[in-house]
């Protein structure tokens, strides 16, 4: 096992490098959720979409009983359409798993259609995911197309999703001013 193989563990942040190529993850955190021989799944946690939480919840017959203007957030290109929740609260629902500290997974309709009607104060909904094919992503990370680091909860739920990156790079003491932004990584 490779140190970057050791590096990648679930749960952690991959933060973006200027110089990553792919449009889908500019200025992006991945929360690495799943990384093993099969490949890697992780959610984009500072995309918002256009799309509000209560038209969401109105197209999946729900009714949403937070505030309806927060925004549903791009959870990555693959797979659009399926629903992720991430939250931080003692819901225990069916398809639910712990992240990390009080963070937990949860990607049933049931557990959506409960976390919609009681919904904890920190709580976001993300539409498809982060993939890598087996040894994608650790190929990534040798060429420096991402950064590792523990999972920062604290900036999971952000107000502001656009300062999560440089937030995410202060935590681990770089000025993101100084990182280079020429040569695309693939």
């Amino acid at each position: 096992m490779s140190i970057v193989e050791t590096e990648l563990a679930a749960p952690s942040f991959l933060i973006a490098v200027p110089q990553l190529g792919d449009p889908n993850f500019v200025r992006g955190v991945v929360l690495l959720l799943e990384h093993g021989e099969d490949g890697s799944m992780g959610l984009l946690i500072n995309r918002p979409s256009n799309l509000d939480i209560g038209t969401f919840c109105s197209s999946q017959s729900m009714q949403f009983r937070g505030d309806p203007s927060s925004l549903v957030f791009q959870g990555g290109p693959v797979q659009p359409d399926r629903a992720f929740i991430l939250h931080a609260s003692d819901h225990e629902g069916p398809e639910t798993e712990n992240v990390s500290g009080e963070l937990k997974l949860s990607y049933s309709l049931e557990s959506l259609r409960l976390l919609v009607e009681k919904p904890p104060p920190r709580m976001r909904i993300y539409l498809g995911y982060a993939g890598w094919g087996p040894g994608q992503l650790a190929d990534e990370v040798i060429q420096g197309a991402w950064l590792v680091t523990n999972p920062v909860e604290n900036l999971t739920f952000v107000d502001d999703p656009d300062a999560v990156w440089e937030e995410a790079l202060r935590s681990m003491g770089i000025d993101s001013a100084l990182l280079m932004h020429s040569g695309a990584v693939h």
